[in-house]
C-alpha cells in the first residue's frame, strides 16, 4: 500500500478527540466496498471514517492497551484495503472487518511472545485485569472483562456491536451453536458476578 494511504487512515487519539462533521453516508458499506475494489479512494476513506472508532473500541476491549489498540486498528484497515477483492458479500462487510480485527489482535500478541503456545494467546485476549475507579466500577462491562476471553468476546459483539449469532460465528471463526452456548454461559456467569458485586457493595 502506498505510504499516502497509511497516513490518510491514521486514527490517532488526537484525531478521534477532534470533532469532525462528516456528511451522512447514503451508500451501504457493501456498496462502498465494491467501489473501493475498483480503486476509488474516497469510498475507502468513507469506510474508514465509518468504522474506525468501532474497530478501535473493539480491539481496545480485547487488548486493554491504548497504544496496542492504535497499532492493531491501523493494521486492520491496512489489511482490509489489501484484501478488499476477497470480500465476496456472503457476510456483512462489518462482520468481515471485525474478523480481520480479531485475527490481527491475536497475531499482535503472538508476535510479542512467539514461544508461547496458541492457548496462551487465546487466554491473554481480554484476560488482563482492569483497574477501575469511581463510576467505572459500576460498569457491567468492567465485570464482563473478568469473564473468560471467549465469553467476553461474544457478549461484546452481541450487545455492544449488535451482531447476530451467525455474524458472531463468522467474525470469531466458529459456529452458531458454539456462540449460543458461549452467550448462555456468559450471561449466567455475568449475572452471578453482578450478584456478588451487589452484595459487596451493600456490605460496605
Amino acid at each position: 500500500m502506498p505510504l499516502a494511504w497509511t497516513s490518510s487512515f491514521s486514527i490517532s487519539t488526537a484525531a478521534r478527540e477532534t470533532l469532525v462533521q462528516v456528511e451522512p453516508i447514503e451508500e451501504t458499506l457493501e456498496e462502498l466496498a465494491e467501489k473501493a475494489k475498483t480503486g476509488c479512494p474516497s469510498s475507502y476513506e468513507k469506510i474508514v471514517l465509518t468504522l474506525q472508532d468501532r474497530i478501535y473500541s473493539y480491539v481496545l476491549q480485547l487488548l486493554q492497551n491504548e497504544e496496542d489498540a492504535e497499532d492493531v486498528a491501523q493494521d486492520t484497515f491496512v489489511k482490509v484495503y489489501r484484501h478488499l477483492k476477497s470480500f465476496d458479500g456472503r457476510a456483512r462487510f462489518t462482520t468481515w472487518v471485525y474478523s480481520i480485527a480479531k485475527n490481527t489482535a491475536f497475531n499482535h500478541l503472538r508476535r510479542r511472545r512467539p514461544k508461547e503456545p496458541l492457548e496462551y494467546h487465546e487466554e491473554t485476549l481480554v484476560a488482563a485485569p482492569v483497574a477501575a475507579s469511581g463510576d467505572e466500577r459500576d460498569s457491567i462491562w468492567t465485570l464482563a472483562r473478568t469473564l473468560k476471553p471467549k465469553m467476553f468476546d461474544v457478549l461484546w459483539l452481541y450487545y455492544a456491536e449488535g451482531f447476530s449469532v451467525n455474524e458472531i460465528a463468522l467474525a470469531t471463526s466458529t459456529n452458531s451453536v458454539t456462540v449460543r452456548v458461549l452467550l448462555h454461559r456468559a450471561r449466567a456467569a455475568l449475572k452471578k458476578k453482578c450478584r456478588i458485586y451487589e452484595k459487596e457493595q451493600f456490605a460496605q
